[in-house]
């Protein structure tokens, strides 16, 4: 089955709103009271002054929420724990229809069937449930199946082929299952109404909502079915346990209401995850500790402070806590305090060395001693560190020093405690604190080169050559003529690289001179016999590139080349961008206002993402030898694209049965729709154009029964819907829909035709 069907339902994006977008459902905002509308266009206006961009999605795979449940300590410390979890907004468009389907699945609009019949008839046949919840079966008619399970329709479907046929057996199965429409209201970032993936649970469907607001409870979180409540879910039943047994898959008009949390305590110190975390009354202390995975082995478990709020006093007091059984109520904040170890260790040595670990203070109480008696492997010899900390004065100090520079390292002093450093010659990389690095980076080389910026950390005295060397930098076309610059001394030295010797210094940088870089990188694939990523001159045009890829495949489609660019496709992304925050807006505005939108049934319709790899095409005839291919320079970033030969055209938009048919001689642009089962009720026959091969528009005559239009195989025929009313909030809608249809039906023609 071609890719094609993704555009099925694109014209009915022409009179709606996408919910993907956090739009809210006109029939939802009737129901809500002044405050849960001012809750809802905040957040909307949140969302669009938002430099994050979101992806307009109708359903959501469950596979892309990420459990950040085991991060990194540092980076979850003095944050609230689990509001993560559910900020990454799904990006999938497909419903998971490969899993093993239950007999009780309830049959949804848009679902489809294949029925298979054998025996005395031999057929198959894709039934889509249609938006009067019928399916229309060939010979049979319409047959009701919304709302019935699948397992019923199996049994009614049988029944009606055993009395119209004798000997026809019949097999049944769901083959596209459809989106679950639910609502998501309270402390979510963007509540509203939604299309979930049909197997869908809870924290699935939150993601959507792009995650749980900072003053949500994450352990509070209610699933509404026929207005009953049917279960309550703790979020960190499952982030902290592993626990999805309430988790539950959600059904077509469910609604998860997300309460507001009531306490929040952080934990500090040795624990293996310090966070904020949401408690619950009646939770205590070992509770908060199970929630940050424990103590740390070197905890004072008889030793914790916890800061509560004292409310008869009206004051925040501090109590030393023994007990785990101590109540959280009203508690602020918790801090588990480190046993405090007061010896002396000796110098630890790190990195490259023969003998990383501790080294005797009383044998190696100066660093030249130290480094005469270490053996080094693959050792950086331009920098090494030395941390420690001088008790007596409360004094913590940095020593930068080089191998290849003893008077860096000659006469210093170590302390108890100390930490020297070595990195490898390779990765250059120093696990020291965050004031050391920033000194080490003062200190840098930076070296400007054709290859790139290569930053070098150094101590001492240097030549600049050595660092050539060690790089492998090419000098064949670079000047040996190179300007170092020390900034806080206000020196500029210009003469030979190789005869450079310098004094470390901060901000320390030395450039080379060479030719501009006048290369680009163009992608081939598709039916040519070499295919692959081509580095040319930028002046190089189609031509030149074909003159290196050499001969196309004998099944190769020269007339349908496809060049994409990628200022071309971010152009149009933007517009995208910019059509559906319009179209949402005028939405949005015209609920508020109790004005009618259109037919509801084809608002609750979405449109499909448009699927950024077909957007970029430069539309054109780029067969070899071409003018077009000929005279088309190239960008750095170009894609070019041979199709095989096409066999069929394309009809999209509103025909009854959009499809690919085969292509003959003799077809006309009316043959053709015909074809598709001819065109719908609000179709505008005035507006029909066709996409061609190699990306042209051209439109036929008002007239589509006059032949004005040679159809050709790759070719792709649009049928627009007529826009038909007198309501200006649908008028002003026009002019954001034009955009994103054309769009998407260029990008279903340049999908259609690259998946030959």
């Amino acid at each position: 089955m071609k890719n094609y069907k993704k555009y099925l339902f694109l014209p009915f994006f022409f009179y709606s709103f996408n919910i993907n977008s956090q739009a809210i459902d006109p029939s939802i905002i009737s129901q809500l009271t002044p405050e849960q509308i001012k809750i809802a266009k905040d957040a909307y206006a949140g969302r669009n002054s938002s430099d994050k961009s979101v992806e307009d999605l109708p359903v959501i795979d469950e596979s892309l929420v990420i459990d950040r449940s085991t991060e990194d300590a540092n980076k979850i410390s003095g944050k609230k724990y689990g509001y993560d979890f559910l900020s990454s907004t799904p990006t999938s468009l497909t419903a998971v229809g490969d899993l093993p389907l239950p007999n009780d699945y309830r049959i949804s609009l848009r679902d489809q069937f294949t029925v298979i019949l054998s025996g005395s008839k031999d057929a198959i046949f894709n039934l889509n449930v249609k938006l009067d919840g019928t399916i229309l079966f060939p010979e049979l008619g319409a047959i009701s199946v919304v709302g019935l399970s699948l397992q019923e329709v199996k049994d009614k479907l049988s029944l009606l082929i055993e009395q119209s046929y004798i000997g026809v057996n019949i097999d049944i199965s769901l083959q596209n299952l459809s989106a679950k429409k639910i609502t998501i209201v309270g402390a979510v970032k963007t509540p509203g109404t939604y299309l979930v993936n049909p197997f869908s649970t809870i924290t699935g469907a939150l993601a959507y909502t792009g995650g749980i607001s900072e003053i949500g409870s994450l352990r509070d979180i209610t699933l509404i079915r026929d207005n009953q409540e049917i279960v309550s879910f703790d979020l960190y039943d499952l982030l902290i346990r592993g626990d999805r047994s309430n988790d539950l898959t959600i059904e077509a008009g469910d609604t998860l209401l997300i309460n507001s949390a009531s306490q929040f305590v952080e934990i500090t110190g040795a624990v293996k995850r310090p966070a904020i975390y949401e408690i619950l009354e009646g939770e205590t202390l070992e509770d908060i500790v199970d929630f940050a995975l424990g103590f740390n082995q070197t905890a004072n478990k008889s030793n914790i402070s916890v800061t509560f709020l004292d409310l008869s006093q009206a004051e925040i007091v501090k109590k030393n806590i023994s007990s785990l059984d101590q109540s959280l109520e009203n508690a602020l904040s918790i801090n588990v305090f480190n046993y405090v170890n007061d010896g002396t260790s000796d110098i630890q040595v790190l990195g490259a060395v023969e003998q990383p670990g501790f080294y005797s203070i009383k044998k190696y109480n100066s660093l030249e001693t130290l480094i005469a008696n270490l053996k080094f492997v693959d050792v950086y010899p331009w920098l090494g560190v030395l941390e420690q900390f001088d008790e007596s004065k409360a004094l913590k100090s940095t020593v930068l020093f080089s191998l290849k520079d003893p008077s860096t390292y000659k006469s210093i002093e170590l302390l108890p405690n100390s930490k020297v450093y070595f990195t490898n010659i390779n990765d250059r990389l120093f696990d020291v604190s965050q004031m050391t690095k920033s000194m080490i980076e003062e200190y840098e080389l930076i070296l400007n080169h054709k290859q790139g910026t290569f930053r070098m950390p150094v101590s001492g005295q240097f030549s600049v050559a050595s660092f050539v060397d060690l790089l492998g930098l090419d000098m064949s076309d670079v000047d040996n003529i190179a300007t170092y610059v020390s900034p806080i001394e206000n020196v500029v030295v210009s003469k030979n690289y190789k005869n450079m010797q310098f004094t470390a210094k901060k901000y320390n940088t030395v450039s080379f001179r060479s030719p501009a870089n006048s290369l680009i990188t163009v992608n081939v694939a598709g039916a040519v016999e070499y295919p692959g990523t081509y580095l040319l001159n930028d002046n190089s045009t189609i031509e030149d590139l074909y003159q290196l890829v050499g001969e196309f495949k004998s099944q190769a489609f020269a007339d349908g080349v496809i060049l994409t660019r990628d200022v071309i496709r971010q152009r149009q992304l933007k517009s995208i961008q910019i059509s559906k925050e319009n179209l949402n807006k005028v939405i949005l505005t015209s609920a508020q206002n109790s004005e009618s939108v259109g037919d509801i049934n084809v608002i609750k319709e979405l449109s499909k993402t448009i699927e950024p790899e077909n957007l970029g095409r430069l539309a054109g005839d780029f067969s070899p030898k071409s003018e077009s291919s000929i005279n088309t320079i190239l960008f750095d970033g170009d894609r070019i694209f041979v199709p095989k030969k096409p066999n069929s055209i394309n009809i999209l938009g509103e025909v009854l049965n959009p499809v690919a048919i085969e292509y003959t001689e003799k077809m006309t642009l009316q043959s053709a729709i015909n074809n598709a089962g001819g065109l719908q009720e609000y179709a505008d026959k005035r507006r029909v154009y066709v996409i061609k091969a190699n990306g042209m528009i051209k439109k036929a005559n008002k007239n589509i029964f006059v032949k004005n239009i040679n159809l050709q195989a790759g070719d792709t025929v649009v049928v627009p819907r007529k826009i038909v009313t007198k309501n200006p909030a649908i008028e002003a809608i026009v002019p954001f829909t034009n955009i994103l249809s054309d769009l998407a039906f260029s990008a279903a023609a340049l999908d259609n035709l690259s998946s030959n």
